[in-house]
């Protein structure tokens, strides 16, 4: 079994961002950014999955998960720097993500790195440590 933490995580911000009425742009799904107010875009980057023991029954699925918060150009950077602690705080170290037939676990304090400005945008990256062990 392959565990599916794309969906489990997605699921975690999705319902999280309709709360707060985020919108987010989800891979391979069509987004219109919206002009005027912050968003989110997320991705899942997994890693290559190996097993910790000499039977290759338990296998780890670590990966990152990164949430990029959008902000609009020229309004400053407090707005997407709040909302990306607030990201980071919706998956701290340790915190347990339910799957189908899974659990995953954040490995890592959540890292917020500096904006990216593009003349259009200003993007706050945040990038959550994750995996899964799963016996065979």
């Amino acid at each position: 079994m392959i565990p599916d933490i794309t969906t489990a995580l997605e699921a975690m911000l999705g319902i999280w961002a309709d709360g707060e009425g985020v919108p987010v742009a989800w891979d391979n799904i069509q987004f219109d950014p919206p002009a005027d107010v912050l968003y989110l875009v997320s991705h899942d980057l997994p890693a290559r999955p190996y097993s910790i023991d000499l039977a290759g029954d338990c296998r780890v699925y670590p990966g990152v998960y990164q949430v990029n918060v959008v902000a609009p150009a020229g309004g400053g950077k407090s707005q997407a720097r709040a909302m990306a602690r607030r990201i980071a705080a919706l998956f701290p170290e340790n915190q347990e993500i339910p799957g189908d037939g899974f659990t995953a676990w954040v490995t890592a304090p959540p890292a917020i790195y500096p904006g990216i400005p593009d003349g259009v945008s200003y993007t706050v990256p945040v990038s959550i440590s994750y995996r899964a062990e799963i016996s065979a």
